[in-house]
């Protein structure tokens, strides 16, 4: 039997719709999963005036379950005013879905590292009446069982009730932020969104990215043996090639978001001045079940930067600089953002630097497992960790916060982040040294300290 070409092309086609028409209740079925809370574990409501009683009592503990963005300062879910109850810790909903190796051992680390324990009550808030419920689930399993709930935008509502901001929470954007800045396009301004990562071959890029984004390459801004940022000219090339003047609103992500830290850091000191990071990086995206594409967006260009570059200088020091923070304890501090073997000359935590240590009289604050990982400063979805466990990290290690404070890394990408989340803390007086151990190290003559410090 030969079927005729009318024939085929309404089976292909009835075929191509069948298989839309899957693809879309797949994803419908998605989204109303994660939309649907189990509520028979019931919850005790909390009013306001209880609240206010307990809050300050060493057996209470008052969790916001909402997502990083909203304690941060964002007003999310319908709230009259973002940021979180003061005195609060964080312990988001979102959490329970990310997917991380052994991630119920590093949530049960996390429960104890916040005090957030079976012995205490616990008060749950949320804005959207399914975060707080989800947590409480979870900790219900766990044995807990003095569980409170509360509706945050009780409390935002009334202005004589204080809440806490970051200074600069604008700069980390959640998702729903990038995901409006395309539908309403900035309002008319000029914007560019960049998924950033090492390497042309951009695999995590191909895969999938926000619509519109282009991918940066790291070797855009920097080159060996130093890993230095390029020279000013240079990076003034850089920016024109990718559309990015003074007054371009710059969105960065990736797949890991340090790289496109890095890239802020140094976009902020050429004079760009309004720069975001997408806070959790491309899984925030992903998470929240907006659109991706996985066409390679081409860079368009544009011809004048609209500044000398660097219109801010103090953003980046150099090694000159490094040693004047060092001579002057009393007034600065250089922090070193790398492992604790890296800091004490165990490791040099890479392949291509050969000297370990550290420079002398540089103070430990803190990174993560190695020179790839940076889990001190960071929650279990990746995004920023809660700005007062920062703080106290800090504060544990001496390291005086009203000090200039300038942090350094191996080559710069871990410190850049945490540059980025000091600025998002208000605190103005840092700075990022660029060279890092790498450049220090080069020079034999430049003093060098191993072992733990006295």
């Amino acid at each position: 039997m030969v079927l005729n070409r009318k024939a085929i092309l309404f089976f292909l086609l009835s075929s191509l719709i069948l298989l839309a028409a899957c693809s879309n209740n797949s994803t419908t079925e998605k989204v109303e999963k994660k939309n649907k809370v189990d509520t028979s574990v019931v919850l005790e409501t909390i009013n306001t005036d209880d609240l206010k009683a307990n809050i300050e009592k060493e057996d209470w503990v008052i969790v916001d379950t909402r997502l990083n963005d909203a304690f941060n300062g964002w007003p999310l879910d319908g709230v009259e005013r973002g940021g979180h109850i003061e005195g609060a810790v964080d312990f988001s909903a979102s959490w329970l879905e990310t997917e991380v190796e052994k991630i119920d051992e590093k949530l049960t680390e996390v429960l104890q590292s916040k005090g957030i324990t079976a012995d205490k009550n616990i008060v749950l808030y949320d804005a959207n009446g399914k975060d707080a419920q989800s947590v409480g689930n979870y900790l219900n399993k766990a044995g807990f069982k003095n569980i409170y709930k509360y509706d945050v935008k009780e409390w935002a509502a009334n202005q004589d009730l204080p809440l806490v901001s970051y200074p600069n929470y604008e700069m980390l954007v959640p998702a729903t932020w990038v995901n409006d800045l395309t539908k309403n396009n900035n309002n008319g301004k000029s914007f560019k969104i960049f998924e950033v990562s090492w390497g042309d071959e951009a695999k995590d890029y191909k895969k999938g990215h926000i619509p519109g984004a282009v991918h940066i390459n790291t070797d855009e801004v920097e080159e060996g043996p130093v890993w230095n940022r390029l020279a000013d000219k240079e990076l003034e090339k850089f920016a024109l090639k990718n559309g990015i003047d003074l007054d371009t609103t710059v969105v960065l992500y990736g797949s890991d978001p340090m790289p496109a830290y890095r890239v802020a850091v140094i976009l902020k000191y050429m004079g760009v001045k309004d720069v975001r990071v997408l806070n959790g990086g491309y899984a925030a995206w992903a998470n929240a079940d907006y659109k991706v594409e996985t066409k390679v967006n081409k860079k368009k260009s544009v011809a004048s930067f609209g500044a000398e570059v660097p219109a801010n200088p103090e953003y980046i020091v150099d090694l000159a600089e490094a040693k004047e923070i060092l001579a002057d304890p009393e007034n600065s501090t250089l922090v070193d953002i790398r492992s604790w073997d890296e800091f004490i000359g165990k490791i040099s935590g890479y392949d291509y630097i050969d000297a370990k240590g550290r420079p002398a009289g540089a103070v430990w604050g803190h990174a993560g497992s190695d020179s790839s990982n940076l889990e001190d400063y960071r929650s279990v979805d990746n995004s920023m960790r809660n700005g007062a466990e920062i703080m106290a990290m800090w504060e544990k290690d001496e390291i005086d916060l009203d000090n200039q404070l300038a942090f350094y890394c191996g080559t710069g990408w871990r410190a850049a982040e945490v540059l980025f989340f000091a600025k998002v803390l208000g605190f103005e007086n840092t700075t990022l040294y660029d060279g890092g151990w790498n450049e220090w190290s080069m020079d034999s003559s430049n003093p060098v300290e191993t072992g733990e410090p006295k």
